[in-house]
C-alpha cells in the first residue's frame, strides 16, 4: 500500500466539520447568536422563529454593533474581538470567545447578517449561503446587529434528518431562553414562533422579579434566598423547598455569568439536597456563582456549557454548604425521637362496624388529621421510635420478610401505629408492617379505576376557578388531553397561551391543592404521550391523583379508621403494592424473630 497523500481542507469543509461541533440543533444556532447580542451590551433581543427554527432563526438587538470590515472578517474562523492573547484565554470575561460560531452557522444555512454601529449612518449587509459569501452591500439599518438564518442543514442532510419534530425543537429553544433570561434582567427578551409571540420579558432591575416573571409567582414564592462567600467562590441565588421537587433536572446555573449544565455542580446541589428528596425527584434551583475569571476554564467544549474550577473541592463544599443553609430556612420538620407516651389499650371489638360492599370511594376518610371529639378515646398512641440498630435484617430471609402469602388484611388483628406512618398487626405466626399511605393509594386508585370503567366519578365543582401556568412544551401535550382528564373529574379549559383555568376536579380531591397535581401531571404527560397511548397518560393522572389524595405519613390514625383501611385493602385486585410499585406491607414470620433473638440456633 502507498503512503496516503496529506492535504489541507478546504475552508468550506472546515468550516462544516467545525459546525458539527458547535450546532447540533437550532437551539445551538439561538444559543450563539443570543451570546453575542449579549456581549455585545444589548438591552433588546427579539428572536423570530419558524417552524422550530429549520426553516428561520432570526435575532435582531440594539448592540453596539460592528463595522463594515469587522462584519467581514466575523466570518471567517477564529476571528474575534474577546480575546488577544494567551492570557486573555485563561481569564475569559465574555460569553462567546472562540470565533467559530458565526462561520460555522454560515456553512450550514442560508444567512443574511446586517449591521451598524451606533456612530455611523450606515450600515453593512452580507449575503452569505453554505459558507461563500454572495454580496457585502451598504444598507441602512438601525444600530445593532439583524441576522437571519434560513434553512438550517440544508446542505447536511444527514444532520437535518436527526432533527425532533417542531415541538421538541421549540421547546428546547424556549428553556434556553428561559435559562438566559433569568440571569440577565437588564435585558427585554422577546421571542416569537411563527409570528405568534410566545415569551416577552421586560427589562427590571431586581432578579427576583425577573425569576418570578419566568418561573411563575407560585413557584417563586417557595424559593428561599441563599448567599455564600469564601476566598474561592462566591454564590447567590434561590433554592426550592423539597415539597417543590421536579421529575426531571430544574437547575438554573450561571458561573461567571455564563449558563452551565455541568455534572459536577449538579452532583454537588443533589448532595446538598440529601435526606431530603426521594430517589427520582430534583430540586428547583437558581445559581449565580462568581470565580475569579483565571480559576475556571470555560474552554472544556466548543459549546461552552462545561466548565472546570481550579479549586474544585472547595467549590463543590460551597455548593453543598449553601443549599444546606438555605434548606434551613423552609422550616422542615426533622426525624426526631418521639416522646415516648403510655400506650392506650385498644379496643378490637367492632362488632357494631359495619362491612358494606358497596361503600362509596370516600368512605376511607382522607382527613385523618381532623379528629373529632367522638374519636378521641379511639386514637391508638404512637409506638416511640428509638434510634438503635434494627433488629431485623433487611439483607436476610427475604421471602420471609416479605411475602404476602395467604395473607388477610381484615383479619389481621391491630396492635398500634408507629410513627404515625407505619401499622403494626399481627398474625397468629407473623408480625406485620403496613404503609398507611402506600396502601391507601392503592385503594383509592383502583376505586377510581373502576369509577372511571363505570363512568361514573362525581365531580366538585371549585367555587374559585384554579388558573394554572405551565411551560410551551407542557401546554400543547395537556391541551390534547383535556377531554382525557374530564373522564376522570378534571375540568379544565384554555386559558390563553400556557394558561389553564381548573373549574372541577374529583369529589376525592376536595380540600386538598390542586396546583402541585397538576403541575406534577404536566410533567409527566410529555414523556408519557411520545412513547405510549392516551391511556397510559391517563393512568398516570389516576395514580398522581390517588398519591395526592391518599392518607399521609404523620397522620395519626383512629382504631376504626385502621380497621376500615384493612378491609378496603382486602377488596383491592392488588394489595401488596401501590399504584407506584412500592410494597404495602412488610411481614416477618415468629422463625425468623426467633432466630434474631437467638431462641432458635
Amino acid at each position: 500500500m502507498k503512503p496516503v497523500t496529506i492535504k489541507r481542507l478546504p475552508e468550506i469543509i472546515a468550516n462544516k466539520i467545525a459546525a458539527g461541533e458547535v450546532v447540533e440543533r437550532p437551539v445551538s444556532v439561538v444559543k450563539e447568536l443570543l451570546e453575542n447580542a449579549i456581549d455585545a451590551n444589548s438591552t433588546r433581543i427579539r428572536i423570530d422563529i419558524e417552524k422550530g427554527g429549520t426553516q428561520l432563526i432570526r435575532l435582531s438587538d440594539n448592540g453596539i454593533g460592528m463595522y463594515r470590515e469587522s462584519a467581514i472578517l466575523a466570518l471567517e474562523r477564529h476571528a474575534t474581538s474577546k480575546i488577544a492573547n494567551d492570557a486573555d484565554l485563561f481569564a475569559i470575561k465574555t460569553l462567546g470567545f472562540r470565533g467559530e460560531a458565526l462561520p460555522s452557522i454560515a456553512a450550514i444555512s442560508k444567512m443574511v447578517m446586517v449591521t451598524r454601529p451606533y456612530e455611523s449612518d450606515i450600515g453593512t449587509e452580507i449575503q452569505v449561503e453554505g459558507g461563500r459569501v454572495l454580496e457585502v452591500n451598504d444598507a441602512g439599518a438601525p444600530s445593532g446587529t439583524y441576522i437571519t438564518v434560513k434553512d438550517l442543514f440544508y446542505n447536511t442532510p444527514a444532520r437535518k434528518k436527526y432533527l425532533k419534530s417542531i415541538r421538541t425543537e421549540i421547546a428546547h429553544i424556549i428553556d434556553y431562553l428561559s435559562n438566559v433570561a433569568v440571569g440577565f434582567p437588564s435585558i427585554h427578551f422577546k421571542l416569537f414562533h411563527n409570528a405568534r409571540s410566545i415569551k416577552n420579558w421586560s427589562q427590571t432591575n431586581e432578579i427576583a422579579d425577573r425569576i418570578a416573571d419566568v418561573m411563575g409567582d407560585d413557584l417563586y414564592k417557595k424559593l428561599y434566598p441563599i448567599t455564600f462567600k469564601n476566598e474561592f467562590v462566591s454564590i447567590d441565588g434561590y433554592v426550592a423547598s423539597p415539597e417543590t421537587s421536579r421529575k426531571s433536572s430544574s437547575h438554573v446555573i450561571f458561573v461567571n455569568g455564563r449558563v452551565v449544565t455541568d455534572r459536577f455542580i449538579h452532583h454537588a446541589i443533589l448532595e446538598g439536597y440529601r435526606g431530603h428528596l426521594m430517589k427520582g425527584q430534583f430540586p428547583v434551583v437558581v445559581l449565580f456563582m462568581t470565580v475569579p475569571f483565571e480559576d475556571v476554564d470555560v474552554n472544556v467544549h466548543p459549546a461552552k456549557q462545561t466548565v472546570r474550577f481550579v479549586n474544585q473541592g472547595s467549590i463543590y463544599q460551597a455548593i453543598v454548604i449553601s443549599i444546606q443553609k438555605g434548606l434551613a430556612q423552609t422550616r422542615r420538620s426533622s426525624w426526631k425521637p418521639i416522646p415516648e407516651k403510655n400506650p392506650q389499650p385498644i379496643d378490637n371489638d367492632h362488632s357494631n362496624e359495619t362491612n358494606d360492599p358497596k361503600q362509596s370511594i370516600y368512605d376511607i376518610p382522607l382527613h385523618p388529621t381532623e379528629v373529632k371529639p367522638h374519636m378521641l378515646k379511639e386514637t391508638i398512641s404512637p409506638i416511640p421510635y428509638t434510634h438503635q440498630q434494627s433488629l431485623i435484617s433487611d439483607t436476610s430471609e427475604k421471602s420471609a420478610q416479605h411475602s404476602d402469602l395467604h395473607l388477610n388484611y381484615r383479619n389481621l388483628k391491630i396492635v398500634g401505629q408507629f410513627q404515625k406512618t407505619y401499622i403494626i398487626c399481627e398474625t397468629d405466626q407473623a408480625l406485620v408492617l403496613i404503609d398507611q399511605h402506600a396502601a391507601h393509594e392503592r385503594i383509592v386508585y383502583e376505586r377510581l379505576n373502576n369509577a372511571l370503567l363505570s363512568q361514573k366519578l362525581p365531580m366538585q365543582r371549585l367555587l374559585l376557578p384554579e388558573t394554572i401556568e405551565l411551560n410551551y412544551k407542557q401546554s400543547l401535550v395537556f391541551a390534547e388531553i383535556i377531554p382525557e382528564l374530564k373522564k376522570i373529574g378534571f375540568e379544565i379549559e384554555p386559558f390563553g397561551q400556557n394558561t389553564f383555568i381548573v373549574q372541577s376536579i374529583p369529589d376525592i380531591l376536595t380540600g386538598k391543592n390542586i396546583k402541585p397535581l397538576i403541575h406534577e401531571m404536566a410533567e409527566s404527560l410529555p414523556d408519557i404521550k411520545n412513547t405510549a397511548p392516551a391511556q397510559k397518560a391517563i393512568d398516570e393522572c389516576l395514580i398522581l391523583t390517588a398519591c395526592h389524595s391518599a392518607i399521609r405519613s404523620g397522620q395519626t390514625l383512629s382504631s376504626k379508621e385502621i380497621h376500615e383501611l384493612l378491609n378496603a385493602l382486602e377488596d383491592c385486585d392488588h394489595p401488596s403494592q401501590c399504584p407506584h410499585g412500592r410494597p404495602t406491607c412488610i411481614q416477618w414470620d415468629c422463625t425468623l424473630i426467633e432466630k434474631k433473638f437467638k431462641r432458635i440456633v
